[in-house]
């Protein structure tokens, strides 16, 4: 099975498991938010669009299948083993060398465009594999921060050198969560004035235009790789749809 995906807007390839099911703290958060504020998981991408295609429903469902499994039988080695031989072989030549791949940076990879660090054990299984591709930026979006117990996990990811983990808020319109021990967090705002006078870094892929008036939606038309850059000190916000 495939485990890797190759996101649209991203410079890299990912890995993605089912959005909602398999993110506990947008679950809490549902039931518990603050009804005069936006929750920003309400309007989740990861739940509309070509994530609804019932091939890319199941393929999701067969990869947490996958290492729900995993976890349950090995605490997770066969899903840190075969995903790692995959990225390898995705990566690198046979002399162990990084490949140059057109439209895919092979410097970076993006974890959960779809999907959240769901249990501890699921986070340690993601250190054993960011820990063998030291060369390899990786970027973790999470809400798990609001959930007390995954916060000594979530920590000791955010510690490797590799690794950028960034808390996302809440609701629409509130400032990128500030978290000790992680990077700077990110944020849905609906309009660039409001994230710029909250001192956000507003990422261009949500609103730079070109000359025909269509968003340029993309990393690579930008040249940013903001969002894998570990030690940012500056929140990053994406506009609203």
């Amino acid at each position: 099975m495939n485990l890797l995906s190759n996101p649209s807007k991203m410079p890299c390839l990912g890995f993605n498991i089912p959005a909602f099911k398999y993110c506990p703290a947008a679950q809490l958060m549902a039931r518990v938010k603050n009804k005069a504020k936006k929750f920003i998981c309400d309007a989740c991408y990861a739940c509309k669009g070509f994530y609804m295609f019932n091939n890319v429903k199941q393929s999701l469902q067969a990869k947490a299948t996958f290492v729900t499994k995993s976890l349950h039988q090995d605490n997770g080695q066969s899903f840190v083993d075969e995903i790692t031989k995959q990225i390898t072989a995705k990566y690198f030549d046979k002399q162990g060398n990084k490949k140059v791949l057109k439209n895919v940076n092979t410097d970076l990879f993006r974890v959960h465009d779809s999907g959240d660090l769901f249990s501890p054990k699921y986070i340690e299984a993601w250190i054993k594999i960011c820990e063998n591709f030291p060369s390899i930026r990786f970027w973790f979006p999470t809400r798990e921060w609001a959930r007390d117990s995954q916060l000594p996990s979530l920590k000791k990811l955010a510690s490797l050198k590799n690794v950028s983990l960034k808390p996302s808020a809440l609701y629409v319109d509130e400032p990128a969560p500030q978290i000790d021990g992680l990077d700077a967090g990110t944020a849905v705002y609906s309009s660039k004035e409001k994230a710029e006078r909250d001192g956000h870094f507003v990422c261009p892929a949500t609103y730079v235009k070109d000359e025909n008036g269509k968003i340029l939606a993309t990393c690579n038309a930008h040249n940013c790789n903001l969002c894998f850059i570990k030690g940012c000190k500056k929140g990053i916000a994406y506009l609203a749809h």
